[in-house]
């Protein structure tokens, strides 16, 4: 059986990374010849403070993987590097570094993405943030092939996900990283039996999202109930920004807490001081 041999990209706390770097390394066709990973002391925002971190540094050491933590992947000594890998592929499963088309253009065959959204929706960061504040129902996950421009590339592999519209973020991820591992599986599938095939984006349905502001984030009286549960959801469970009197305080999903009194009527937000003199 041909092994294909792989370099693999990750954020070092990646709770999406760790499972896919589990699958990649039990399946049998693949030898992870490198772990490319953030500079030391920098970990992936979406993941601090959450029980039971992970570590692919660590992983990656305990089976004799080598790793490299460079400041930039755009270098020529960096490239250089992983160029003695000779890989047939590179793999990306959350890493937020921009790629060079020479580093695109390393591998044999292809650098492949993985995505959990169905692109071209939901392009660019924290897109379970932004399918809970939207209250999205139609979602999915995607491999693409990488392109220089953000999460712009050919559609490899996509999967559908339907949500109820009323998940939080922590819910959608944890739906989507689950099918994206399903989706892994049947890119193994393909690169293994050589029906990798490209099908180009509809960019003009190209949805791109940064990272929240403080105003996306934000209830105020007189809001849409709809729109306010779906970002209590979204801002669970450290709470969305309640502006009362031009004062931000944190509020949660129940009616009364840090000192705010809570209320959803007649379809509108009503927020209030609890004890306000």
């Amino acid at each position: 059986m041909r092994k294909f041999n792989i370099i693999l990209f990750s954020e070092v706390n990646s709770k999406f990374g760790m499972p896919f770097f589990k699958r990649l390394y039990n399946c049998g066709h693949f030898n992870i010849k490198a772990f490319v990973t953030t500079p030391e002391g920098q970990l992936c925002s979406y993941y601090i403070g959450e029980s039971d971190p992970v570590n692919l540094e660590k992983y990656a050491k305990e089976h004799d993987i080598p790793v490299y933590r460079p400041q930039n992947i755009k270098s020529a000594d960096f490239i250089s590097e992983m160029s003695k890998y000779n890989p047939d592929y590179i793999l990306i499963a959350n890493y937020q570094k921009i790629f060079s088309q020479e580093l695109i253009d390393l591998p044999k065959y292809l650098t492949l993405n993985f995505h959990p959204s169905p692109l071209p929706r939901y392009a660019g960061l924290n897109p379970f943030f932004w399918m809970a504040r939207n209250g999205e129902k139609n979602s999915g996950v995607s491999c693409i092939a990488l392109s220089p421009k953000i999460d712009g590339g050919k559609i490899v592999k996509q999967l559908p996900v339907k949500l109820s519209g009323n998940e939080t973020t922590r819910e959608v991820r944890d739906i989507l990283f689950s099918k994206s591992l399903t989706l892994l599986d049947k890119v193994i599938n393909d690169i293994v039996e050589n029906k990798i095939s490209l099908k180009d984006q509809d960019l003009k349905k190209r949805e791109y999202y940064s990272n929240p502001t403080e105003k996306d984030m934000t209830l105020t009286n007189d809001m849409g109930t709809k729109e306010a549960t779906h970002i209590l959801n979204a801002c669970f469970p450290n709470g969305a920004i309640a502006n009362i009197d031009g004062k931000n305080l944190r509020v949660n999903r129940s009616n009364s807490n840090n000192g705010i009194k809570f209320d959803l009527k007649d379809g509108k937000v009503l927020l209030d001081e609890v004890n306000k003199a």
